[in-house]
């Protein structure tokens, strides 16, 4: 079985054909990076995101903070899995919840540089995209969208804490820290429009 944070990797139009919210919030995201395959060694990263959305199926929702709009593979942005987004409205608002890589926690984090570190064609700088997956931190929401507890409450907003990132294969040489903030309001919609 594909674990979640690389299905990411599939065309994104899978995760927005489902009519999620997509565009305008605000946020700020810093930290440290190191990825040496791309010749990064920053410690005072800057994500500086301007795209946000939200996708809820069933009681899972995916969130996407990202520096523009382009798909995944080519830009920057931390994407959070919450696996049962009706547990986070009712129990955990406002408390810090552990990120860990275990399939089974309540919720994930990866972070991609598919903008800072370019891959495939027609950049050859990493083969794969440069995919880090959260592995200790904490994450505080203080508002999810749980549509089948309560649809009107649609605003969506967390914060990050010292959230330690790391390639699977290769964690002392490829990692990273951040931390911020996120704020946007679920809207259904139209899938965003990748082509012209």
């Amino acid at each position: 079985m594909v674990s979640w944070r690389y299905e990411w990797a599939v065309p994104s139009a899978l995760f927005l054909a489902l009519g999620c919210s997509v565009g305008g919030g605000q946020g700020s995201i810093s930290g440290s990076v190191v990825a040496p395959d791309c010749e990064v060694d920053e410690p005072a990263y800057e994500l500086t995101p301007s795209f946000f959305s939200g996708e809820v199926t069933e009681a899972q929702m995916n969130i996407r903070v990202q520096r523009g709009s382009d798909i995944e593979g080519y830009a920057d942005g931390v994407m959070i899995q919450i696996r049962d987004v009706n547990e986070v409205f009712r129990n955990r608002i406002g408390i810090p919840i552990p990120v860990d890589p275990d399939e089974r926690s309540l919720v994930q984090v990866i972070f991609y540089l598919n903008q800072t570190c370019p891959s495939g064609f027609p950049d050859f700088f990493v083969t794969q995209p440069l995919i880090l997956e959260g592995q200790s931190g904490s994450i505080v929401f203080d508002a999810v969208y749980a549509p089948d507890i309560e649809a009107g409450s649609t605003l969506i907003a967390g914060e990050l804490r010292d959230v330690q990132f790391a390639t699977p294969d290769d964690p002392e040489r490829t990692h990273a820290t951040l931390s911020g903030t996120f704020s946007f309001f679920y809207q259904r919609g139209s899938p965003a429009q990748r082509f012209p």
